[in-house]
């Protein structure tokens, strides 16, 4: 791929916002489920972020595909007032190892939030600058909804091994050290068949 682009577009949702809960929201969950199938489907990557009832998200991947998605979204009735805060070409993507990557409210957003005088996620009122800052925040937090993912992307190459990964190999003895061991080995017998002719002498 080398004709890539990346969007960042807002959207308010058009169910009822529901109480806080440990689970993400239900409609939320499917959004993101049918995303993750078709994004991985079509080559595509990226993040979705959901507070207060907007949408914050991030979609990158070839250029056509991106735009079809996005013709796709506007379309949705579980979302409106779609804003594009972004479009713009890019050398790599973002999100490699993520075909929807789900990033829940946390204490990082509510700071951040609060540093700009914002008491609640209003993307509307966001300036460049404070998208920017989104951006990078959400990049760094994890997704808790994939953790084997999650560790996959950030783990060093090969520490993870998949059921296809080749077992690694023991480690050899060196030649020197091989022998070194023959030898005491030897010596013990050695000692352990004259103690057993001096027991059978009576000698000891």
């Amino acid at each position: 791929m080398t004709d890539l682009i990346r969007i960042v577009y807002i959207s308010r949702a058009t169910f009822p916002i529901t109480p806080d809960s440990d689970g993400i929201e239900p409609n939320v969950a499917r959004i993101l489920s049918t995303s993750r199938t078709n994004n991985r489907k079509n080559g595509l990557v990226g993040m979705l972020y959901y507070g207060d009832g907007c949408f914050f998200q991030c979609l990158e991947g070839e250029t056509a595909k991106v735009q079809a998605l996005y013709r796709t979204l506007l379309k949705d009735p579980r979302h409106t007032d779609l804003k594009v805060l972004a479009s713009e070409p890019i050398k790599r993507l973002s999100f490699p190892d993520w075909s929807m990557k789900y990033v829940p409210v946390d204490e990082h957003m509510l700071k951040l939030l609060e540093e700009h005088g914002f008491e609640t996620f209003d993307p509307y009122r966001f300036d460049h600058h404070l998208v920017e800052r989104v951006m990078q925040l959400l990049q760094g937090v994890p997704d808790p909804t994939a953790p084997v993912v999650e560790a996959r992307a950030s783990a060093p190459a090969r520490t993870v091994l998949s059921v296809t990964d080749p077992l690694p190999e023991a480690p050899q003895q060196a030649p020197e050290n091989t022998a070194r061991i023959s030898m005491a080995i030897s010596f013990i017998a050695l000692v352990i068949s004259l103690i057993a002719l001096l027991v059978s002498l009576d000698l000891i």
